[in-house]
């Protein structure tokens, strides 16, 4: 082990190339479900279940199949492989007036060696309920051309795009950081489910189809699915998160505030990976906020643009400091109809926050220290 923390120490951090946090502290108990009677405690209540680094099952990543008008649910997967590198997100949802629609969303990018993109293609697909299927058992969707199952341990993906096809087999890495349930209210009807899953392995078995000819892919996947039975709006304030998968590193953050209808304390994980072992995994944060930014031209938001942030697991901690902070703010609902934007607006008010930053972090992992300094920036958003 202490060979393995040294050879972090020494190139660990010289691939990140930035990183995203969020404001709050979170102090809610994590808990295992049989351990609490959901009937007993109040509606405003916030129920947390974490299963930390564990190996998922794929009832972690099945449809709910809810009726629910806040039923929305992604499948999404961040794929680096040359000569094309490829995202892509499988959604269902029941968001206003649509009902079980699907929708793929993402791009492929023709990448040089250096990954960097020559070319992108966008991904855009809406899919009415009775034009796509899913199978009766597990994990099986098909939204036309493209498909997305798991099956022994692999994701397997297909799709189209402007000049052919791709075809994706991804195994599942034996553990998922920051997965877990959160219930709202009391009632399991109201479930919020996060499942963080992450792939060290490379993309095998992997295929591009263009012109005529078949091109191999190789390289690095992630993967995360969302899930929920509530509407966004009415459980978050703000939501944040983070990720940078590298051919060695893999840092993973995500954050949630409830609204003031479920008054709960904030809650998320820090996950920080090397080589496919896992270094630090925090279910919560202690934050302490260095500067307030207010936003006057988008509803007065504060924002805690400078911050501190430390992640514990036993004795091993992980700091993260923002030195400087510039933000940037964009409304999601820009480009809306008027009529779309003026309804949507009656529930929240979202502002999207990217916010250029200098920082650096601070690992004490089984007694050894590396303190990095890096530009980069994070993002979060406001719904209120």
């Amino acid at each position: 082990m202490k060979r393995f923390i040294l050879c972090v120490m020494g190139c660990l951090f010289l691939a990140i190339l930035g990183m995203q946090f969020a404001p709050q502290a979170a102090s809610l108990e994590i808990s295992e479900p049989e351990q609490v009677d959901l009937a007993k405690l109040p509606e405003n209540a916030v129920t947390i279940y974490t299963q930390g680094k564990m190996t998922f099952s794929e009832e972690d990543i099945v449809p709910l199949n809810s009726g629910s008008s806040g039923y929305t649910q992604k499948w999404e997967f961040y794929i680096y492989t040359k000569p094309y590198k490829t995202r892509i997100k499988f959604e269902i949802s029941n968001f206003a007036f649509s009902k079980n629609d699907a929708k793929i969303r993402g791009y492929v990018q023709e990448v040089d060696d250096n990954g960097e993109a020559l070319k992108e293609y966008k991904l855009s697909k809406t899919y009415k309920n009775g034009e796509w299927s899913k199978s009766k058992d597990g994990l099986g969707l098909v939204f036309g051309d493209y498909t997305l199952s798991y099956k022994a341990g692999v994701f397997h993906i297909t799709g189209s795009f402007e000049k052919g096809t791709f075809e994706y087999d991804i195994a599942e890495h034996p553990w998922k950081p920051g997965t877990g349930n959160a219930y709202f209210g009391n009632t399991s009807a109201n479930v919020f489910k996060y499942s963080i899953m992450t792939y060290h392995q490379p993309v095998v078995n992997s295929v591009f189809h263009v012109d005529g000819q078949d091109v191999p892919v190789t390289g690095l996947a992630y993967g995360n699915h969302y899930a929920t039975t509530v509407a966004v709006y009415d459980m978050f304030d703000e939501i944040s998160d983070f990720r940078k998968l590298t051919d060695d590193l893999l840092v993973e953050f995500r954050y949630f505030v409830p609204s003031e209808k479920y008054n709960a304390q904030p809650f998320g994980f820090m996950f920080v990976a090397y080589q496919g072992q896992p270094i630090l995994g925090a279910p919560s944060i202690e934050r302490t906020p260095l500067e307030t930014w207010y936003d006057d031209d988008n509803y007065h938001y504060e924002i805690d643009a400078r911050q501190r942030i430390v992640a514990r697991e036993g004795s091993n901690t992980a700091t993260f400091t923002v030195l400087t902070a510039d933000p940037q703010a964009s409304d999601p609902y820009a480009d809306l109809p008027a009529f779309q934007r003026n309804l949507a607006s009656r529930f929240s008010k979202p502002i999207e926050y990217s916010i250029k930053m200098d920082w650096e972090l601070l690992l004490d992992v089984d007694g050894y220290q590396a303190k990095i300094p890096f530009p980069g920036s994070y993002s979060l958003t406001r719904l209120r």
